[in-house]
């Protein structure tokens, strides 16, 4: 980031640099739009249960490591790894619930 000279600023005229193509020009207008790539809602769905289910698989080869070859693996890692695994299973869950409760409410307008 750079900062501003005392000599660029003249009076109550500032010259600032866009860094972002969301920020308005010195005429109010906004930049081009930065396209990011994204998918539609399934792929990202099914990213985001992938990645529930790869935490779950995760703390499940820490624990068998841990049981197996206790020399190797933290008690600590393990729990905090049990931990997060199930953090990300009950907020998976809560946002299915949420998603099929619009769904249904969604339905029964008529």
């Amino acid at each position: 980031m750079s900062v501003i000279d005392a000599k660029q600023a003249l009076g109550h005229i500032v010259e600032l640099n866009r860094t972002n193509a969301g920020h308005l020009d010195s005429n109010g207008r906004k930049g081009l739009a930065v396209e990011k790539e994204t998918g539609d809602f399934g792929n990202l769905m099914a990213e985001a249960v992938g990645r529930v289910s790869d935490k779950q698989l995760s703390a499940d080869q820490m624990f068998e490591r841990m049981i197996t070859h206790p020399d190797e693996v933290e008690p600590h890692d393990v729990t905090i790894a049990m931990a997060q695994a199930e953090m990300s299973l009950n907020l998976t869950k809560a946002i299915v619930d949420r998603a099929v409760k619009a769904y249904n409410d969604i339905t029964a307008m008529r």
